[in-house]
């Protein structure tokens, strides 16, 4: 029986490690397909009788899943396999689900067939052949069986043909059953031959996708073109030329399909990739948008450092972290039996290292990033200010000597060079070994050294073991990762990118400035490896290797190494102010925010194993993994302190409210790992991939981070929430901020500026925005802010960048004081977006809202015209702000924060997970809890 990992991270830790070494990417066509990336191109070579001709090869292929270490795209690019292990040219397959799926090609018009051959794939690790297959085609009216069908075989390690009588079709579907013994299906390859009267087709032109290039730079197109034709055809020609665009456009080569564009203007353009095969030809266009280049300066980021928090919900949300969820996870690292592995793999190296006997490394090979997450918490829990409440406080304590046992421990396992993670040291596993590239080395490092730079801050600077211990992991790393002699490399899974760049900043400010460029150095060398430095086989989506990094445009594959990777990207444009990773990082930014970003701040549909899937593809059983909600955080954060505009904070409150900070339940005693928004499961206390246990809270306790930036001479303010934090130094003075605000329940805030001595500076407070994603409009409208007053003096409110700007001589003590907006808003989704058709969410501020089946019957259809009415109900869910209304059948509408979804069901028991389904999640007695609700009759 094949071994099945529990989750789908768990499968690419086996299945995908094994299997992306064998071959996962997608070549283009081996002579049949001309992939243009190069620029150039070689006529195919088939046989002149039509029969021959494979119509696939210039099909649309489309399934009902795909899972993210495979492609659509390896259906029909022309590969003949010779086993069915040969992934070497990509495959098809739809791990982890089973029973019925379907692949299908459609034909811009219609082909005339009798004949397929089918490839199945089988890795022996969850991937089989299925049990039986059929093969439909498109009448005119629906999908009917083919007729008088011969064949239908599963056989494996050769094509299985199936012949059928002639028919005429645009449109040709495979379904697949699977196995009874829970293995997914897959696909190498799936050709369709003409029966002799199909027509001629032009070549199939894709220019690209849409992107974003900044002036001055340039943009990369890697377009391809897909042909039939033999040698007796005549060479296929390309050209790149300007459709439309209010100024010059200069291509590198404009025959070569793979060249470059660079812009005279800022503006909107439309480029055009035509092929020419004799006289046929087809054309494909893509979208630039010409930008200014960002400020030469950026934002400097604000570290956190102790701080006080006075808001009742961020207080509530804090104290169920420290009280009950952090020790809850230092409990599971510190048990010796931990299945996943725990602080007993640190102990077990420093046995090893010390020469004595020692016990294999226990868990996934990278089980140390949760406990160097979880330290990292430990360390922010620790800055908070329990303002006497003997909870926190003897929570506090407690952690603190968690740390004060864990760090010798972690230490202790550190190799005499400085390389650090336990699986390597216990099991002799070779370091930095493209075999072993998916085994998270620079993931786990970047976890260690984040925890350092927060320990460091939580001493003042008077304990350096761990920040000493950064260091020399960083440098094991420099001294053999770089330009020859030394090795090419990057990881599986992006982190050490942002984290070798926060270390940069942190030992430029500690030590001198220029004291951390080897850390800059080593992260940039790290991204400009992906897709350089590998072997073509090795390349794919799901890594985001499949193209250089300043050339990638489209958010896809694996959404947690996704967003840590743009955010990677961002720190490098940040710090270098590279053009090209400036148009690459804004380009992705505009492809998630405005395609593939949810209501709630989350990303990842799920449809390609804990990925993004196409454009407007938001199923709302989404994934939207907890992990990648704070990726997505730390991607708009890094954003805003590149292009000093309030709209990427916006998004930064949308994520940490509505997509991070209900990942805990109420009671910090369990947590999601997937944040669907049609949620169907309660939270568990833990999971058999626990990435995400410590970091949500290290993201949810950086507040001081999120919430304010550091410009020259300007302190900018990006949140609101009831504190008092120290910002740092603003214009040569320390200054604290003191907001006063019940935020988001009320609108009006107050803030005290305490400059330690007088001088002059500008405060830039954020004007709220709530649509900044196209996908979403929202009415009434709710934005800006109202009442601005210092000092009880009216001041001009005017935005620029999203930001109101004060610029004056701030004393200790002077008061800003504004309003909010809180209107409750009925919030429309793009008609792109086929699951929300018909349905509407409500939100209040930057909260988004969840109806429950709890409370009533979720299926109904919302009144269009019934007052909706904001209503706080202390009693519930520890003081929440409901929303009121009316269905269209007179019955009462109950609305609360997405971020207390799901807390309200018997809690007395727990339950194993079925199926494939990983963790201990308790029994919800079937809540339903939603964000979309109807508001038309279907």
């Amino acid at each position: 029986m094949a071994r099945e990992p529990q989750s789908a991270f768990d499968r690419n830790l086996t299945v995908t490690s094994v299997r992306r070494n064998i071959a996962r990417w997608t070549t283009f066509g081996l002579g049949v397909v001309f992939a243009m990336q190069l620029g150039f191109m070689q006529s195919p070579t088939v046989a002149e009788d039509q029969t021959s001709r494979n119509m696939a090869l210039v099909a649309d292929a489309t399934a009902s899943y795909v899972s993210g270490d495979t492609s659509v795209a390896a259906l029909n690019d022309g590969f003949d396999p010779d086993r069915s292990g040969d992934g070497s040219h990509g495959s098809y397959g739809n791990w982890n689900r089973t029973g019925t799926q379907w692949v299908e090609y459609r034909w811009s018009k219609p082909i005339s067939t009798n004949r397929v051959d089918v490839y199945w794939w089988s890795d022996g690790r969850g991937i089989h052949p299925p049990k039986a297959c059929r093969l439909l085609y498109w009448d005119g009216k629906e999908l009917v069986p083919v007729p008088a069908a011969s064949g239908l075989a599963v056989e494996t390690d050769k094509f299985n043909t199936t012949s059928f009588e002639t028919i005429a079709t645009d449109r040709l579907r495979l379904e697949i059953d699977s196995d009874d013994k829970g293995n997914s299906t897959g696909i190498l390859e799936w050709k369709v031959w003409d029966s002799g009267a199909s027509p001629d087709f032009p070549p199939t032109v894709h220019a690209g996708v849409d992107r974003v290039t900044v002036l001055g730079g340039k943009t990369y197109l890697n377009g391809t073109v897909k042909t039939l034709r033999g040698n007796s055809d005549p060479a296929v020609s390309t050209m790149w030329d300007k459709l439309s665009g209010p100024a010059d456009v200069t291509f590198g080569d404009p025959a070569a399909v793979g060249t470059s564009a660079a812009f005279s203007a800022e503006g909107e353009y439309v480029l055009r990739l035509t092929g020419q095969a004799g006289s046929l030809s087809a054309s494909s266009t893509l979208q630039v948008r010409v930008v200014p280049a960002p400020p030469k300066t950026h934002l400097r980021h604000v570290d956190v450092q102790p701080y006080a928090i006075h808001s009742p919900l961020w207080q509530q949300r804090a104290k169920a972290l420290i009280v009950n969820w952090i020790p809850h996870c230092v409990a599971k690292i510190n048990d010796p039996e931990l299945r996943e592995g725990g602080i007993n793999n640190f102990e077990e190296a420093a046995k090893k290292l010390n020469g004595q006997p020692s016990d294999r490394h226990r868990g996934y090979v990278f089980s140390n990033a949760w406990v160097h997450n979880t330290m990292e918490s430990i360390c922010l829990a620790l800055m908070i200010d329990a303002q006497g409440d003997p909870d926190i406080e003897t929570a506090q304590k407690q952690l603190r000597q968690t740390l004060e046992e864990w760090i010798p421990k972690i230490l202790a396992a550190q190799e005499p060079d400085g390389y650090l993670q336990t699986a390597f040291t216990l099991d002799e596993r070779r370091r930095w070994s493209p075999r072993l590239r998916g085994d998270h080395e620079g993931y786990v490092a970047a976890y260690f050294i984040e925890a350092a730079i927060s320990h460091h801050l939580l001493t003042g600077g008077n304990d350096s073991r761990l920040y000493d211990g950064a260091k020399e992991l960083a440098d094991c790393w420099y001294n053999n990762i770089g330009p020859a002699p030394k090795k090419p490399w990057y990881d599986g899974h992006q982190a050490l990118e942002m984290a070798l760049m926060r270390l940069a900043r942190y030992v430029d400010k500690i030590e001198g400035v220029g004291r951390g460029d080897r850390h800059r150095e080593l992260a940039k060398f790290l991204m400009d490896c992906r897709f350089n430095a590998s072997e073509d086989h090795e390349r794919d989506e799901y890594d985001q290797d499949h193209l250089p990094v300043i050339q990638q445009y489209e958010a896809v594959g694996h959404a947690v190494r996704a967003v840590y990777s743009y955010t990677g990207m961002a720190d490098v444009a940040l710090e270098t102010g590279d053009t090209d990773y400036e148009s690459a990082v804004l380009s992705l930014w505009d492809n998630i925010v405005n395609k593939k970003y949810y209501v709630t701040g989350g990303v990842g549909s799920g449809e390609t194993s804990e990925g993004f899937g196409p454009d407007f593809s938001l199923r709302n059983g989404s994934y939207c993994e907890s992990c990648s909600g704070c990726g997505e955080l730390f991607f708009q954060h890094r954003l805003n302190l590149i292009q000093r505009d309030a709209q990427y904070a916006d998004l930064c409150e949308e994520t940490l409210y509505n997509a991070i900070l209900g990942d805990i339940d109420l009671e910090g005693k369990n947590f999601y790992y997937q944040n669907p928004l049609d949620e169907r499961r309660p939270r568990y206390d833990w999971h058999v991939c626990p990435c995400c246990v410590g970091n949500i809270p290290r993201t949810l306790l950086s507040l001081p981070t999120w919430m304010y930036a550091l410009g020259e001479q300007s302190l900018y303010v990006n949140q609101f929430v009831a504190s008092e934090i120290r910002v740092g130094d603003v214009a040569g003075t320390a200054v604290r901020v003191v907001q006063s605000t019940d935020y988001p329940w009320h609108g009006d805030v107050t803030m005290v500026i305490e400059p330690e001595k007088s001088s002059r500076f500008t405060v830039l407070v954020r004007s709220p925005h709530r649509d900044v994603s196209q996908l979403y409009q929202a009415t009434p409208r709710a934005d800006g802010i109202e009442n601005l007053s210092v000092n009880g003096q009216p001041v001009d409110a005017s935005v620029q960048h999203g930001y109101v700007a004060i610029e004056r001589q701030w004393q200790a003590g002077d008061k800003i004081q504004f309003s909010i907006p809180m209107a409750i808003q009925r919030v429309k989704c793009d008609e792109r977006v086929e699951a929300n058709r018909g349905r509407v969410a409500l939100r209040r501020g930057p909260l988004v809202y969840n109806i429950e089946s709890v409370d009533q019957d979720i299926d109904q259809v919302l009144d269009a015209s019934a007052e909706l009415v904001a209503q706080w109900r202390p009693e519930l869910l520890q003081g929440v702000m409901v929303i009121t209304g009316k269905f269209r059948d007179g019955s009462d509408l109950l609305a609360i924060p997405n971020y207390a979804r799901y807390n309200r069901f018997d809690r007395a028991s727990s339950a194993g997970a079925a199926g494939n389904e990983a963790g201990r999640r308790r029994r919800g007695g079937g809540v339903r809890s939603i964000v979309w609700i109807r508001d038309q009759a279907e």
